[in-house]
């Protein structure tokens, strides 16, 4: 429980520092934003994949670069989880951990 923890609060500070163009607030408004500010976006993923690997949180293999792995969680947000409607309320902060364990499946 409390590795969760320290990792949702390890994302909560990475998403509240990226470049101030990206609006946050939602899935929405991030996807949108990444049109005009493609650098926060990545930044934003990336900064997620490395707090995610800091905490020891999901299974981002570690052979994949944290820039790839922000790349392939970016088009995850982008191509999957905006079209989902099952994704239309949660935050964006725990949709970027929904998209680490769903591109990156641990095994049982």
């Amino acid at each position: 429980m409390t590795k969760y923890i320290l990792a949702a609060l390890a994302l909560a500070a990475a998403l509240s520092v990226p470049a101030a163009a990206t609006d946050m607030s939602s899935l929405s408004a991030f996807v949108s934003s990444c049109t005009s500010d493609s650098k926060g976006c990545h930044s934003a993923a990336t900064s997620a994949i490395h707090s995610a690997r800091n905490a020891k949180y999901g299974c981002i293999p570690e052979k994949i670069s944290a820039d790839d792995a922000g790349d392939r969680l970016l088009d995850w947000l982008r191509y999957t989880a905006a079209k989902d409607p099952k994704y239309v309320k949660e935050s964006l902060a725990d949709l970027m951990w929904t998209g680490i364990d769903e591109v990156w499946p641990c095994k049982k």
